[in-house]
């Protein structure tokens, strides 16, 4: 059984991502152990080795280490010379498409909690994120300083050359990496000693994630290039920010709209009068008509969650209820039995 994770997955050296995903989705569904209970044919082993392939090549970094020891271990195979041609015939085969020597780099998912608060005005916040980084002892390189570097001869620094392949329309020349430089477009004398020439290491940068206001908890920000840095110089990954919104006790949020629950007492739900609401931008003052009931709302106009992308405001809602005193005095007792009396509350009824 082959040890090639291409060969393994059945995909080209140059596949991206999204055919290595594919790929592997294919042949896990095929060889799920749930799906080949008597494991006649080895199906458990053959799935081993798909989910330690897929494992290795969706991650840049470690597919690029891999790439680069099966480059070494083919160099230290012994075999027939390779094919010698003329400068003339060697250039039929250049590719002359877009260099693919770098690669882009990850995107990053990352989960972010604010508070109520910040998700109405808005926050901007410096996060360290671990991810794939430039090597700071080659600059990205991925050669040991100091040491030569030169263009591939072979692919003249694309990464990929021209093969003939039969179809039925006849040959075609079809896309396939550089065996010579291993689709980097350079070769180096010597690799650097701390990324073992991938020209990324695992490490830790700071990035400031700007917010929105009015940002919803579950919203998802796409902040370009600010993931993972690319292979060979290439253009680094997006970061990819999930928001989480933190509860507040006494409001919540119903699209734009702003819910606020405040308590009142009974004199100023039965008089009425002024009450003051802490809102997130500051106080408002309330004015209660006479004989307010319980869950009584108040609408202030264009007071809620501003439109994350058009910046128009909501509605504040104030939702008022009658709160009992916690203590009562003997008179504020005898009071309250009187006062039930004169508006034909049954004292029996009232547990008094």
């Amino acid at each position: 059984m082959t040890s090639d994770h291409y060969e393994i997955l059945g995909i080209e050296e140059d596949a991206t991502q999204e055919e290595v995903k594919s790929a592997y989705r294919r042949l896990a569904k095929s060889l799920h152990p749930d799906m080949n209970k008597d494991d006649s044919t080895g199906t458990s082993d053959k799935f081993k080795n798909v989910k330690e392939a897929y494992e290795v090549l969706s991650n840049p970094l470690k597919r690029e280490k891999y790439d680069l020891e099966r480059m070494r271990s083919r160099r230290g195979q012994t075999g027939p010379p390779p094919p010698t041609y003329s400068p003339q015939q060697r250039n039929t085969f250049l590719y002359s498409g877009p260099p693919i020597a770098s690669q882009r780099g990850a995107d990053i998912k990352l989960s972010i909690a604010i508070s109520f608060q910040e998700s109405f005005l808005g926050m901007r916040r410096g996060v360290d994120i671990g991810m794939p980084v430039s090597c700071d002892h080659c600059g990205g390189s991925g050669a040991a300083p100091n040491t030569p570097v030169s263009g591939c001869p072979t692919c003249k620094g694309s990464g990929a050359l021209l093969a003939p392949v039969q179809t039925p329309q006849g040959y075609v020349n079809q896309r396939v990496l550089c065996s010579t430089c291993n689709g980097r477009g350079i070769l180096m004398q010597q690799f650097c000693p701390k990324c073992s020439g991938v020209g990324l290491i695992n490490g830790v940068e700071n990035v400031a994630v700007s917010l929105p206001p009015g940002v919803e908890d579950g919203a998802i920000i796409k902040l370009n290039g600010k993931g993972g840095h690319g292979l060979g110089n290439g253009p680094r990954g997006d970061l990819l920010v999930t928001v989480v919104v933190k509860e507040e006790q006494n409001m919540k949020r119903v699209d734009n709209d702003l819910y606020i629950e405040e308590s009142i007492s009974l004199p100023k739900a039965v008089f009425g009068g002024k009450h003051r609401v802490n809102t997130i931008e500051g106080r408002r003052t309330l004015r209660i008509p006479p004989m307010t009931k319980s869950r009584t709302e108040f609408l202030i106009e264009g007071e809620g969650f501003p439109d994350p992308v058009s910046g128009e405001h909501g509605d504040l809602y104030v939702v008022v209820y009658i709160d009992p005193p916690e203590q009562l005095s003997d008179n504020a007792r005898t009071l309250l039995k009187k006062l039930a009396v004169e508006i034909g509350e049954d004292l029996e009824q009232l547990g008094v």
